[in-house]
């Protein structure tokens, strides 16, 4: 086989064994690599109703197709296995499941090594009763005692391995939260890339497994290795010129102050035909400010959620507050820009900041995600809390957007009496602290409280849904979707964001619509793509034509492709697979590729019977606000969940067809829909009774 090894790893946990399984390419064809992969592999072996945090479930490390092989934008691995996060239901048949699909994504050097290590994929079952690492050396493979590790944060048990195995060793672990089974925690590589969502660090902190440790380097061979080459020349040189053009950077030094504009004529980031998205591309790498290049507008046009989603931004989080975090500011403190293995662009950039309460002050720059969520969401305009909370966030393994979602459900629950100092009462602070908006002094200490798990803590550590179910009458103010905190783009914005919060087999995920149902970027990316995507403001249309943008977008994420890839046309993605497996494909594969997928993933949900349309209130403009730009917005999301249902060839409850199935050819899971179910009755036909027609 080219392009791949065409083996996958399998340690056993409770057996402290391992076996190495070799798949045929047909499977590969099929669906890839990455969580495309991990969809095949975890839906054969996951047995339905299996404890998420239980020997049963199993954990995917699934590196991209093209990870590892160069082509530009390819350094992106995911992480897979039953997320204990969301998904509670019952099944057809009476029993109840806890738990849905759950993946997560990550970038830097940790996708390549596991190729590298010779696998195109790494599986752990079982638990281990003692903590353990997984070691990978040219030698061998083994399972290492870790008690001497456990407990350490991610960036002493990295730095730990790299001076026991050598300066090749590429480390993923997971930090006290894992350890102590938060389900907002995750796994982290590079010192602060983290594969965040899902509480996939609580599924590898049940099992005892640590870390992966890998120093292996085995190599690939490719179809056409000179096309390789010529390709990713091709591409790279095409980036540097986007990167030293001076209107791109012109552009984005001064692009905060488009915000007013932005505010004014109530646009949104992805709204079609908005100038923002083309810029995006050329702007992110240009001056080296990443993600953060929106921070500003987003504050301030209705984009970044404020407030606990109640506030409106100009009046709660003004523009002078939002621009003491923007990311011009934060370059100030700049040592070093760096990219994702093989990136064109390399958004990231390492500070030095020297109030960082740890031997080493060097920390990666917030992402936008975590700008928000402890910046506007919780109305903090602090840079020094923004920085320790992030370096401390990435240290301990514990996910940016549900951790601030849940200080922010603290703050509101303050605000409205329901929390007292009382109720904050730990070792370091035995007379408790009062955390309130826009003061950052006990933002730290009650992460603290979350990771460790001391006090109230216990009954924040997992996210708002559970917390409100152990504090009765705060599920007003407990913002989530089908149990998992949202990305920070308010959807009374951009409703697309809505349909694949609540839709997509893994809730609340910003990145799983494309955006904008395929505007952003995706005609450019994938002309021939163009005229099958309808643009309306029919949300049933709109969703139906969603579908091929998000069928495109498994297959992206399956290649390990990161998404600022949708940025830039010419990428020539099809002479690029064919130059390193030798496949001829054509539009028409890749489609079915990325719906056989995202079938198979919502299959899974559908089993467990963990398919759910719910989502809080209040993030659906119910009450609507009253003044800004989404003000009066009040959402209805079914109609377009249900447009993109059909377009994908689901039943109306979301559980895939028995047609569909064979279509995928994915007959082997027609017998499961005798057990699954999908989103409870009551929900669709309230909205389908009020004359929405498939």
């Amino acid at each position: 086989m080219k392009g791949i090894h065409g083996k996958i790893l399998v340690v056993d946990l409770s057996h402290h064994q391992y076996q190495i399984e070799e798949l045929p390419e047909e499977i590969y064809r099929r669906y890839l690599g990455g969580y495309g992969l991990g969809a095949y592999y975890l839906y054969q072996h996951i047995p339905a109703g299996s404890d998420p945090l239980g020997p049963d479930n199993i954990l995917g490390f699934t590196p991209g197709l093209l990870t590892g092989t160069g082509a530009g934008f390819s350094g992106r691995w995911a992480v897979c296995a039953k997320s204990p996060l969301t998904g509670k239901g019952k099944r057809s048949n009476g029993e109840y499941s806890n738990g849905g699909w759950g993946n997560a994504n990550a970038g830097g050097i940790f996708g390549p090594a596991i190729k590298r290590a010779g696998f195109d994929a790494i599986f752990f079952k079982g638990q281990s009763t003692t903590p353990v690492y997984l070691l990978i050396t040219q030698e061998g493979i083994s399972l290492e005692d870790a008690s001497f590790l456990w407990g350490k944060d991610s960036v002493e048990t990295e730095e730990t391995l790299i001076e026991k195995h050598g300066q090749r060793a590429c480390v993923a672990s997971i930090g006290p939260a894992g350890e102590n089974l938060s389900w907002i925690s995750g796994i982290v590589n590079d010192k602060g890339r983290i594969a965040a969502r899902s509480g996939l660090g609580a599924v590898m902190g049940s099992k005892n497994l640590k870390a992966i440790c890998l120093t292996a380097n085995k190599k690939i061979e490719y179809a056409d290795r000179t096309k390789v080459q010529e390709l990713n020349k091709f591409y790279f040189s095409r980036m540097k010129h986007f990167k030293s053009s001076k209107l791109v950077k012109a552009i984005s030094t001064n692009l905060d102050y488009f915000a007013p504009l932005m505010r004014v004529s109530k646009m949104g980031l992805a709204a079609p035909g908005s100038i923002i998205p083309r810029l995006m591309g050329t702007m992110f790498g240009g001056v080296a400010v990443g993600t953060n290049m929106t921070t500003i507008i987003s504050a301030q046009n209705g984009d970044s959620p404020v407030r606990n989603y109640k506030g409106v931004g100009y009046v709660d989080y003004p523009m002078k507050k939002a621009m003491n975090l923007r990311g011009k500011r934060l370059n100030e403190f700049g040592k070093k820009q760096y990219g994702c293995f093989s990136c064109p662009l390399k958004c990231g950039y390492l500070l030095e900041y020297d109030k960082l309460p740890y031997k080493d002050k060097e920390t990666h720059r917030p992402e936008y995600e975590t700008v928000c969520s402890f910046g506007a969401l919780i109305l903090n305009d602090d840079m020094d809390l923004l920085l320790k909370v992030n370096e401390y966030l990435n240290r301990v393994g514990m996910d940016s957007i549900s951790a601030g979602t849940t200080v922010a459900y603290v703050l509101e629950g303050v605000e409205v009496g329901f929390f007292k100092q009382e109720d904050f009462v730990c070792q370091d602070y035995p007379n408790g602290f009062l955390p309130i908006w826009g003061d950052p002094v006990y933002i730290l200490p009650l992460l603290k409280l979350m990771v460790t798990r001391e006090g109230i803590g216990a009954k924040l550590a997992d996210g708002v849904s559970q917390a409100s179910q152990h504090f009765p009458g705060t599920e007003e103010f407990a913002i989530h979707t089908n149990g998992s905190e949202m990305g920070m783009h308010d959807l009374r914005l951009t409703k697309s964001w809505g349909m694949s919060f609540v839709a997509d087999p893994t809730p609340g995920r910003h990145t799983a619509s494309n955006y904008d149902m395929g505007q952003l970027g995706m005609p450019d990316f994938f002309p021939d793509l163009k005229p099958l995507i309808e643009i309306t403001k029919d949300p049933y249309r709109q969703g139906k034509s969603s579908a091929i943008p998000i069928k495109m977008h498994q297959v992206m994420e399956s290649l390990g492709l990161c998404m600022f890839v949708y940025f830039f046309s010419n990428y020539r993605l099809l002479e690029m697979l064919a130059a390193v497996t030798g496949w001829e494909m054509d539009v028409n594969e890749i489609l079915e590729i990325g719906g056989r997928i995202q079938t198979t993933r919502q299959m899974f949900n559908a089993r467990e019977g963990a398919i759910r349309h719910e989502m809080t209130q209040r993030a659906l403009g119910s009450p609507p606000q009253q003044k800004g730009p989404i003000a009066g917005h009040a959402i209805d999301i079914e109609v377009m969940v249900q447009g993109y249902y059909e377009g994908m060839g689901f039943r109306q409850d979301g559980a895939p067809s028995a047609e569909t199935l064979r279509s995928y050819g994915l007959d082997e899971m027609i017998p499961d829909l005798a057990i699954s179910t999908g989103a409870p009755a009551v929900l669709i036909n309230e909205y389908l009774k009020n004359g929405v027609k498939r």
